[in-house]
């Protein structure tokens, strides 16, 4: 009875892993940790960093555009104001959520956040 559960419990955690905390496209960025995604890697939890200089940190590492992993949410930050420009013309294939609103807003109060499906996507300015 016991291997069975831990048959299971592995089982759970390889397709969380695999669901949840993979790679998705071929944005740059780190790849996520099980259940920190980068928080850990970007400083952000044990170091002090503030969640906006881990940011510009990954900006200055991967370029204007980029994903980062806050826990499971996956974020994709664009530091562009063309790419801005294409977002806020194209309302309705890049909508605003309740959720990331609520959820970001208190984070990025400088920033536009946009989501559609499965990601998140956040603007963040040069100042």
């Amino acid at each position: 009875m016991f291997f069975i559960l831990c048959i299971i419990l592995v089982l759970s955690i390889y397709y969380m892993k695999r669901s949840h905390f993979t790679m998705r496209s071929n944005l740059p960025g780190l790849s996520p940790h099980f259940l920190f995604g980068n928080l850990i890697q970007s400083g952000v939890l044990f170091h002090g960093v503030s969640i906006g200089k881990a940011l510009c940190t990954f900006r200055d590492r991967f370029g204007n555009v980029f994903q980062f992993w806050f826990g499971s949410s996956r974020l994709i930050v664009i530091n562009d104001t063309e790419d801005v420009k294409h977002i806020l013309s194209n309302r309705h294939i890049y909508e605003k959520g309740d959720l990331s609103l609520k959820t970001f807003g208190i984070l990025f109060y400088h920033a536009l956040i946009a989501n559609r499906g499965l990601f998140t996507i956040i603007y963040l300015s040069k100042q």
